[in-house]
């Protein structure tokens, strides 16, 4: 198949018209992630430890730092989804939400009929090359705030929005700051516990406690955070990002940044360098990718 993505940005983050590549290895992003799934093979999804099948009527809401993949069955063609990444600061500023807590109680959130229709238009916009930016992105933000009132009624009456209790521990921000600065490296959990005193077994435990990802997909989410900067905001060569992330080759890196994607570097690269305003792909969406 092609693949392709349309990106768009507003202050509540960006948000890609997207035809998958292929399976999306378990990673993680610091934003809260929505997934809408608009035709083709949906593919099998896991959040957490429960997985589901994207279907129609329904977002899939994956809070910050949750670990989630996404396979499809060998033969399938994976399909086209909508994937919104909403900036943390500016939800819990929309939403008065309090520091620490979780977009979403569970991940299927049912959309009411007129909601499920607005998926549509909101696409035809995406695609169209003469929209205006500031409309979009009203609509988007409009459309975001809608599915959290019906992620928000989903939420049991028991489980009030409540902050996190106290602070991460000492260790993990030790371990946290290491990894950040070191992004380019190769990584050693084994040298990254040392550092923080503690063993290995210890460090992975308390690391999932304390971030609910493992210290590899969170690495993981850094070097991706990393190449996104550079493929969008320099002119380096594709093997000068492989080489600056720890990568023997430019091959492991666009594979690495496929399954973590969707899309290989140069159809990113492309995409972010044209602008909220076009359309930018291996191929063009198909017109009936709504239906």
């Amino acid at each position: 198949m092609t693949e392709s993505i349309r990106l768009f940005r507003g202050p509540f983050g960006h948000v890609s018209l997207l035809n998958v590549g292929g399976n999306l290895v378990t990673h993680a992003h610091p934003e809260a992630h929505i997934v809408i799934w608009l035709s083709g093979a949906p593919g099998l999804m896991t959040i957490g430890c429960r997985s589901l099948v994207p279907e129609r009527g329904v977002a899939i809401g994956i809070n910050s730092f949750e670990p989630h993949n996404h396979v499809f069955a060998e033969g399938e063609v994976p399909g086209q989804f909508l994937a919104f990444y909403i900036d943390m600061d500016w939800l819990r500023a929309r939403r008065g939400l309090p520091a620490g807590t979780e977009a979403f109680h569970g991940p299927h959130i049912p959309l009411e009929g007129w909601i499920a229709r607005n998926i549509e238009t909101l696409t035809s916009r995406l695609m169209a090359i003469d929209e205006d930016y500031d409309l979009v992105a009203y609509e988007l933000e409009r459309f975001i705030d809608h599915v959290l009132d019906r992620a928000e009624a989903e939420r049991p009456k028991n489980r009030a929005l409540a902050g996190c209790r106290g602070g991460r521990d000492y260790r993990i921000r030790k371990a946290l700051a290491l990894m950040e600065a070191n992004v380019g490296e190769r990584i050693c959990f084994d040298q990254v516990a040392r550092s923080v005193g503690l063993s290995r077994p210890h460090f992975f435990a308390l690391f999932k406690e304390q971030m609910s990802v493992t210290p590899n997909v969170y690495w993981n989410t850094l070097r991706i955070a990393e190449a996104l900067r550079c493929l969008q905001s320099t002119d380096e060569t594709l093997i000068s990002v492989a080489c600056s992330l720890g990568f023997s080759t430019q091959g492991n890196f666009s594979r690495f940044f496929r399954e973590h994607t969707g899309v290989p570097p140069t159809v990113y690269r492309s995409a972010a360098a044209e602008g909220p305003r076009r359309l930018v792909a291996g191929g063009r969406l198909p017109a009936d990718h709504c239906r």
